[in-house]
C-alpha cells in the first residue's frame, strides 16, 4: 500500500517560500509542498511543522515556535 502526501508529510519539518494567499509553499527534504499556513500569512523562510488536517482534507504548516525546522 503507498502512503498519501499527507501521510508523507504529517510531522515533518520545513520553511516556506512563498505565500501566494491562502495557500503557501513549503520546502520539505527537497520537495516544495502547497498547504495551508497557521497562522495566515507567514512570511518566507518561517520555519513550520506539517500536519494532516483531516478536517479540511489537506495539509497545514504551523509556525513553529521553537524555530528549529530545516
Amino acid at each position: 500500500m503507498t502512503r498519501g502526501m499527507g501521510e508523507w508529510a504529517h510531522g515533518i519539518t520545513g520553511r516556506t517560500v512563498t505565500w501566494p494567499a491562502p495557500d503557501t509553499y513549503v520546502l520539505v527534504d527537497g520537495v516544495l509542498l502547497r498547504m495551508r499556513p497557521e497562522p495566515p500569512g507567514l512570511p518566507p523562510g518561517t520555519a513550520v511543522t506539517v500536519r494532516h488536517d483531516a478536517g479540511r482534507q489537506c495539509l497545514v504548516a504551523h509556525a513553529d515556535t521553537e524555530g528549529a525546522a530545516g
